[in-house]
């Protein structure tokens, strides 16, 4: 994580800052214990998820998913998952981290925008048992 901040931020990650990041995960963790899983959570939420195949990059950016509390949607972009799987990070793990990253934008609004990224990547390595920051990966598509 130390890396993936030090590249976005062009600064050190200091140890308030991670403290606040393992805290949102945290936070978020004990909300998601109160749902069986993931699509539950998303579900009696009323939000709805698919896998799309519209493009995701615009305008250059890239989007791996996007989570639209106004129309209750969550779409992961297939070509997202596609650039991101590798031999040794398979589509479904992929998808599982996309979906546990959304999710926890969904369980903690509240979390500041100076480490929720950070927050939902950290939460989204927990929650799929990875042992690395799934950030890092976009750093490789850069």
């Amino acid at each position: 994580m130390r890396t993936w901040w030090r590249r976005r931020r062009r600064k050190e990650l200091t140890d308030a800052q991670f403290a606040q990041i393992e805290g949102w995960a945290d936070r978020a963790r004990q909300a998601l214990s109160q749902y069986g899983s993931l699509e539950d959570c998303l579900e009696r939420s009323g939000i709805h998820w698919q896998i799309s195949q519209s493009p995701h990059v615009v305008a250059g950016v890239r989007m791996r998913a996007q989570l639209d509390l106004n129309s209750r949607r969550l779409t992961i972009y297939a070509g997202a998952l596609a650039e991101l799987q590798t031999e040794q990070r398979g589509r479904k793990l992929v998808e599982r981290v996309i979906l546990s990253h959304e999710v926890f934008h969904l369980l903690c609004p509240d979390c500041p925008g100076s480490v929720h990224e950070a927050a939902a990547h950290w939460f989204a390595a927990e929650v799929t048992g990875l042992q690395e920051f799934p950030g890092i990966w976009d750093l490789t598509t850069e």
